[in-house]
């Protein structure tokens, strides 16, 4: 029987040949996929390699250039070359990403790229933002396509452009030796030479040595000098320059009557007297607190009683400042005093200090007391190095100085001075010595007993107490508030010495990595910059040091304190500098423009044992100083900003300067020198000099802030000078001012005066010193017959009682008055033409400034007409604007009827418009009999041999001089009294 195949078997057979062909089929796929997964990552690398280039071997130069070029110089320019390239002139933390240089070397923190490695570069980890306290660009995160160019970009090796920019002057900031190399170039740091002024063939300018400087220069550019200015000018200048006052009618008198038998003997005697005089010191000492950064308080206040921290004692630096200047301190006596007292002249405990511990509030009147100690520290090298070497070390805190040779190590070194000394609490009593130098009535003794008895005793009574809303100590509170005052201010209360202590031991300094103590870095001994001492010539080990800093600053081999010292001597008395910046002589300062007469002054200066009063006296006698300050077009076509110093300089008075001459004008000037300080504005004002007001820090006064006093924030190099409406205001609507312009007209010589001539005379002299003119005095007699009726009508009782304070408030609003040296010769062009742009109060017919309109109510606003004023007023043609309805015009008219400060206004309005238009008319405002000379006729004469014609200033007045821009713009309204026309 043949053998059959069994179903089951079949079955079996069948389902094992599936599962062959299965497994067959699944490793034909297995095999298919893997070489289909081959095949893509083939093809997908060369794609990658397409695209990209290779990344394995590196890339070709011309195609990474490209792909930077595509990808991502567009990331760079939007989101980070505003801060880091050349072009925005920008490199925070001293990183460029323009250049390929600039990733890889990195700014301050190093490199910001490691080619090849995305995840160990600086610059990815910033811009995924993983990083809390490393982020940029700071605005927002990239977008991830950005972030992943940029990874890629390192990945292949971070190319750079092929037009790569390289290095640049501006990448090479930062280079120190580079710097040093300049340094040793540059002018401030090369040693004083010992200069011989040239001789000058022009005789009158051949017998001074600072002449002769002035007019070599002069003479390379084909220009002259200007004559010698008139007696009344040279006086005049002379008492504001030395002493910040005016000089007296009866001074002016005397030195007329001298000049008239030898005007070199009577310029002589009266530069001695002025420098004699106590004024001088206080002037000359003004320059200096600014320097200094003086202030009565610290930077900082109490948030519950929102009063600053005091510094009851600061006054004793400013009067040791003052004293030093009237008693000729020698200067590098000086500065040794200021930052090294305490170890010049140690103090026993419990006894009195000598009086020049007081110098040492050079550092400790400054900022930061009760705030970061490191900020304290950069405080003082910064007012230190600034303020008596011209160099911004203060710069080189977190990284080498990008601009000057100081590297991070020269700051630590200074760094390790200061920071090896403590700064005492300002209210700690026991710790500052007291000076015997200020003296109080015992009556102000007793009453201070009294007062300090009430509050010693509210501080014990407050116990361990905290205040309500916070958990400051009630004791404290008080202690700082109250007792603070009470020392600051109070008359009686002891004077004291602001001091800083030495350490037990000085401190071991290091480097602080970008400015953080956390991160330190090499050791650094204690010496002076090594752009001044190569050597770096370690400081004495047992104290901080800052005796032997002191006697580096002031060593003649410096050759930056005297120069810099002269510098600034010489801005205050000629109204420009010799070096334009005069706290930055370094390699980004301005050059001197007389080179030569600087290192002579300076040599000068040395050599007479420092004097100030020798330098003083050196400039001002001098022809150079004692020129006409007349313009002269033949020479500002060539030198408009009088650099090379062909005619002397306008200067306009500063706040204290004009505070203290209509206090002396007046008679109400409290002559005092020393003293506490006290409010400068307000119902209880002081009477004395504007040095001794109170100056708070944390809320700088606004008055002096719209004069342009600095900021006593950190060390000022110098005042800018700016011209705004805001100060016209001040002259206008000062209590102050009128208060001054009252007392001036309830003089007793003004009331025993009989007529109205003799009295508008009389304020003449006084406060300009000169006659009025013919057509002054007619205008002003109109104005008078107007106004009197008025003042008699009303029953209301106001502080303006007559119209004589309101002249004088006008005269003193005048340019004549603001401006040292800018004479009545300014308003006797025949031919001048010459507007006001004035508004007018409809309907009263009272005039004001279009420059106040921004200040005055809407309402008011609205209601006003503009008027152009030519000098003869009959034919001005007034512009309408509104009118209102005539309900609104009975009110505004009712509300606005002899208000005291809108007869200010009427007054202001009639004068300067008379002393305007009359001054551009008068032909002598000067008369002979009452100085001996004319100053307008003076300009007038013709020119001699030996001077320089200027009959060209007295027949024409420039459009900035007659402030015509002004006056025919609309858009542009001009300030009162025409103080922009400068």
């Amino acid at each position: 029987m043949s053998e059959s195949k069994s179903p089951i078997r079949c079955r079996r057979t069948a389902i094992r040949k599936r599962r062959q062909s299965s497994d067959s089929a699944r490793d034909a796929g297995a095999s298919w996929r893997t070489i289909r997964t081959l095949f893509r990552t083939i093809a997908g690398a060369a794609s990658f390699v397409l695209l990209f280039g290779n990344p394995l071997f590196g890339d070709d130069g011309a195609e990474g250039a490209a792909f930077f070029e595509k990808h991502i110089r567009p990331i760079l320019v939007t989101h980070c070359y505003e801060c880091h390239s050349e072009k925005a002139m920008s490199r925070e933390g001293g990183l460029l990403l323009d250049r390929e240089s600039g990733w890889l070397q990195g700014g301050d923190g190093g490199a910001v790229v490691v080619p090849g490695e995305p995840e160990q570069s600086r610059l990815l980890i910033a811009v995924r933002y993983n990083n809390d306290s490393l982020q940029m660009p700071p605005e927002k995160a990239l977008d991830e396509k950005s972030v992943t160019l940029l990874a890629e970009w390192i990945r292949r090796g971070a190319p750079g452009p092929q037009d790569d920019m390289g290095e640049t002057e501006f990448s090479k900031l930062g280079d120190q030796s580079l710097l040093f190399s300049s340094a040793k170039d540059h002018w401030a740091f090369q040693p004083i030479a010992e200069v011989d002024p040239p001789r000058s063939s022009v005789r009158a300018w051949d017998q001074h040595a600072v002449d002769r400087f002035i007019i070599a220069e002069l003479q390379k550019k084909e220009l002259q000098p200007s004559p010698v200015a008139d007696p009344r000018t040279l006086l005049i200048r002379l008492s504001w320059n030395l002493t910040g006052l005016p000089p007296t009618p009866q001074q002016l008198q005397d030195f007329l009557a001298a000049c008239e038998q030898d005007s070199a003997s009577a310029m002589s005697a009266a530069i001695d007297r002025f420098l004699d005089d106590p004024g001088f010191g206080q002037h000359l000492a003004r320059m200096w607190l600014d320097v200094a950064r003086y202030a009565d308080t610290d930077s900082s206040y109490r948030p519950d009683t929102r009063t600053p921290h005091y510094f009851p004692f600061a006054f004793t630096y400013r009067d040791y400042v003052v004293d030093a200047f009237n008693a000729d301190k020698p200067f590098d006596q000086f500065v040794r005093e200021q930052l090294a007292a305490d170890l010049l002249y140690p103090t026993k405990a419990g006894e009195p200090a000598a009086p020049e511990v007081a110098a040492l509030g050079f550092l400790t009147v400054g900022p930061h007391a009760n705030q970061n100690v490191a900020d304290a520290v950069d405080d003082w090298i910064d007012v230190t190095t600034r303020g008596l070497l011209g160099l911004t070390a203060a710069c080189a805190r977190c990284h080498d100085h990008k601009f000057e040779p100081i590297p991070t190590a020269d700051y630590y070194a200074l760094h390790g001075i200061f920071a090896s000394v403590t700064r005492v609490d300002p209210l700690d009593e026991d710790a500052q010595p007291t000076l015997n130098t200020v003296s109080a009535a015992e009556t102000d003794v007793e009453d201070y007993r009294r007062q300090r008895a009430a509050i010693d005793a509210k501080i014990k009574g407050a116990g361990n107490s905290k205040s309500r809303n916070n958990n400051r100590s009630v004791a404290e509170k008080i202690r700082e508030t109250e007792l603070a005052e009470l020392l600051l201010f109070h008359p009686g209360a002891p004077a004291k010495a602001m001091v800083v202590q030495e350490r037990k031991k000085p401190v071991v300094q290091y480097v602080f990595e970008r400015g953080e103590p956390r991160n330190r870095g090499p050791q650094v001994t204690r010496h002076f910059l090594t752009v001044l001492d190569p050597q770096q010539q370690p400081f004495n080990e047992a104290d901080s040091g800052r005796l032997d800093l002191a006697n580096q600053i002031v060593s003649p081999a410096n050759p930056l304190t005297s120069r810099v010292f002269v510098n600034r001597v010489w801005g205050l008395l000629m109204g420009s500098y010799l070096v334009g910046t005069p706290s930055d002589f370094g390699l980004q300062g301005e050059q001197p423009t007389h080179p030569e007469l600087l290192d002579w002054l300076a040599a000068d200066f040395v050599k007479h044992q420092w004097s100030v009063k020798h330098l003083v006296r050196t400039i001002v006698s001098s022809r150079t100083w004692q020129q006409r300050s007349g313009e002269r077009s033949e020479c500002a076509e060539v030198d408009p900003t009088n650099r090379l110093l062909w005619r002397a300089n306008r200067q306009h008075l500063t706040i204290e300067n004009l505070r203290d001459g209509l206090l002396q004008i007046s008679g109400q000037l409290d002559p005092r020198v020393g003293g506490r300080a006290a409010p400068l504005w307000g119902d209880d004002y002081t009477k004395r000099r504007a040095i001794y007001g109170y100056i708070n820090r944390f809320n700088l006064d606004p008055t002096l802030g719209v004069f342009d006093f600095p900021s006593p924030m950190q060390t000022q190099a110098k005042r800018v000078e700016s011209i705004v409406a805001t100060q016209a205001l001040f002259s206008m609507n000062s209590p102050f001012v009128i208060d001054q312009t009252v007392a001036l007209t309830e003089r007793s010589e003004f009331r025993v005066l009989t007529t109205d001539a003799e009295r508008i005379h009389w304020l003449f002299e006084q406060l300009l010193l000169r006659t009025p003119a013919s057509a002054e005095t007619e205008r002003i007699e109109k104005f008078l017959a107007q106004q009197t009726p008025l003042f008699e009508k009303t029953k209301r009782k106001t502080q303006v009682s007559t119209p004589w304070p309101l002249i004088a408030q006008a005269i003193v609003m005048g340019n004549e008055f603001m401006y040292i040296d800018w004479g009545p010769r300014m308003w006797s062009a025949p031919n001048a033409v010459t507007r006001f742009s004035l508004i007018e109060l409809w309907p009263t017919g009272w005039g004001v400034p279009v420059g106040i309109i921004p200040f005055l109510q809407p309402r008011l606003r609205h209601r006003v007409k503009r008027i152009i004023l030519e000098p003869d007023p009959g034919k001005s043609t007034p512009l309408l604007i509104d009118q209102g309805s005539a309900k609104e015009q009975r009110q505004m008219k009712h509300r606005m009827s002899f208000a005291a400060p809108l007869m200010s206004i009427v007054a202001i309005h009639m004068v300067v418009l008379t002393i305007g238009c009359s001054e551009r008319r008068s032909v002598a405002p000067v008369s002979a009999e009452s100085s001996g000379t004319s100053a307008a006729n003076a300009d007038a004469e013709p020119p001699t041999s030996g001077d320089v014609a200027a009959s060209a200033e007295s027949s024409r007045v420039s459009t900035a001089d007659s402030g015509t821009d002004a006056a025919t713009s609309a858009d542009q309204p001009a300030t009162f009294g025409n103080q922009n026309e400068q």
